[in-house]
C-alpha cells in the first residue's frame, strides 16, 4: 500500500524515517476500511467507544476551548483535519490519545500542565503521527492476537462513562496491554517534532513538556512506573534525543513561537476547575512538583500558589508546614487570591494548636466565601476554637 502524501505534516512524516510496511502506510484523508477486513471489525468496536466518549459527562463541550484545540489539530494535520474528531475530557492526568478511527481524546490534565501553545502542539503532533502511521491499528492487532482485546475493550468502554478519577484509573489499568511500542513512541516523537517546528514552534518546548511529566512521575514512588516504562522509551533516553534535536533545530533560525497569550486565553476559564480536580486526585507528591513549576512560571497567579500550599500541607513531610503557610500567604497577596488559602492557613494553625490564629483564618474564609460547600464543617471548627 503506497503512502498518500498530502499537506505539510504528511510530507514531514514521510521524512522521519518510519517503516514503509503496511502497518505504517498512511491512509488517505477521509479513509474508512474495507468492510471485509479485520480493521473494519476493530473500527466497529472503536466507534462504540467513541460514542461513549462523546456522551460522557466528563466531556468538556465549551465551544471556544474546543475550537482552539481543534484549530491547532487542523493546523498540524492539514488535509487530515476532517479525519480527526476531537474530544476534550475533564480528567486530571497528563494524557492525549488518538484511536484508529481518528477520534482524538485530550485530557484536561494535559492542558493544565502545558505552559504554552508550543508545548501542546508537540503533544498533539505526536498523537497525529500515531494516527497517520497507524500505530493504534497495529497495537489493536497485537492485542487481538494475544486474545486480550475483548477484556481490554470492556475496561476501556466501562471507563468512558464514569467520573473523573474513575476514568483516569481505568485508562491506567489498560496501559500494560493497550499501549504503543517503544519504536512507535520514538516515531511519534520525531513526527510531532517535525510538524510543530515546521510551523515555527520553539523546539525547546518539546523536551520541556516531557521533562515536566517525568519529574512528576519520579516524585511519586507509588506511581506505576513499570506499566509506563514497559511501553515507552526510558525518560533519560527520550529526553536526551529530544534535547539534542531541539538544540540543533534552534540554531537554524532566530525567532521561534510559543503563542503563550493565545494559550492562556483559551484555558483561563477552566483553571479553577482543573486545579480543584488535580487536588482531588489525591497525589500530593506529584502535586508539589506540578504547582511549584506552575507557580514559578506564573508567579502572579494566586490559584497556583494556593494549590502548592494545599499539596505541601497534604504531603505533610518534615518542614512542609511552613512552606505551605508561605505559599498560602503568597496566594493571598495575588490579585486572584483564592479564599481557600485562608482555610488552608486555618487548618495549619489548628493542627499546630494555635486556636486564636485558626479562628481568625477560618473567620476570614467564611467572610470571603459565604456560600462555600464546606461552610458547615468550618462553622463546626469555629465552635471548637
Amino acid at each position: 500500500m503506497r503512502r498518500i502524501l498530502a499537506g505539510t505534516l504528511v510530507s514531514l512524516l514521510a521524512a522521519t524515517g518510519a517503516r514503509a510496511d503496511d502497518s505504517y502506510a498512511m491512509p488517505p484523508p477521509g479513509y474508512t476500511p474495507d468492510m471485509k477486513s479485520d480493521e473494519a471489525g476493530m473500527w466497529m468496536q472503536v466507534d462504540k467507544l467513541e460514542a461513549d466518549i462523546k456522551a460522557s459527562p466528563a466531556r468538556i463541550r465549551d465551544e471556544k476551548l474546543n475550537a482552539y484545540v481543534q484549530g491547532l489539530v487542523c493546523k498540524l494535520a492539514g488535509e487530515y483535519c476532517r479525519s480527526i474528531r476531537l474530544y476534550v475530557m475533564e480528567v486530571p492526568a497528563f494524557n492525549a490519545e488518538t484511536l484508529p478511527n481518528g477520534a482524538m481524546v485530550v485530557w484536561s490534565g494535559l492542558l493544565l500542565r502545558s505552559e504554552n501553545e508550543a508545548q501542546l502542539a508537540f503533544v498533539l503532533g505526536h498523537e497525529i503521527t500515531h494516527y497517520l502511521h497507524r500505530h493504534s491499528l497495529e497495537r489493536m492487532r497485537r492485542v487481538v492476537n494475544t486474545s486480550g482485546f475483548v477484556a481490554v475493550f470492556s475496561i476501556i468502554t466501562a471507563g468512558a462513562g464514569v467520573g473523573l478519577i474513575g476514568l483516569a484509573a481505568n485508562a491506567a489499568a489498560v496501559g500494560a496491554l493497550y499501549a504503543h511500542t517503544r519504536d512507535q513512541e520514538r516515531d511519534a516523537d520525531a513526527g510531532g517534532f517535525a510538524a510543530a517546528t515546521a510551523y515555527g514552534y520553539d523546539p525547546g518546548q518539546a523536551p520541556a513538556i516531557w521533562r515536566y511529566v517525568a519529574a512528576e512521575t519520579n516524585a511519586n514512588p507509588h506511581h506505576e512506573h513499570a506499566v509506563f516504562f514497559a511501553t515507552h522509551p526510558e525518560p533519560e533516553e527520550r529526553l536526551a534525543a529530544m534535547q539534542k534535536e531541539a538544540a540543533a533545530e534552534t540554531a537554524k533560525r532566530g525567532e521561534w513561537a510559543t503563542n503563550v497569550d493565545a494559550f492562556h486565553d483559551a484555558v483561563e476559564p477552566f483553571l479553577g476547575r482543573w486545579v480543584a480536580d488535580e487536588l482531588a486526585r489525591g497525589e500530593p507528591l506529584e502535586g508539589v512538583v506540578l504547582f511549584e513549576r506552575l507557580s514559578a512560571n506564573q508567579p502572579a497567579r494566586g490559584l497556583f500558589r494556593y494549590a502548592l500550599g494545599e499539596s505541601l500541607r497534604k504531603r505533610n513531610a518534615k518542614g512542609d508546614a511552613p512552606l505551605a503557610a508561605a505559599a498560602y500567604h503568597a496566594a493571598l497577596d495575588c490579585a486572584d487570591a483564592p479564599p481557600q488559602a485562608w482555610r488552608g492557613l486555618g487548618l495549619l494553625a489548628m493542627k499546630d494548636g494555635d486556636k486564636a490564629e485558626a479562628k481568625e483564618d477560618f473567620t476570614q474564609y467564611r467572610a470571603k466565601a459565604p456560600d462555600a460547600d464546606d461552610k458547615a464543617m468550618i462553622d463546626f471548627y469555629l465552635t471548637q476554637l
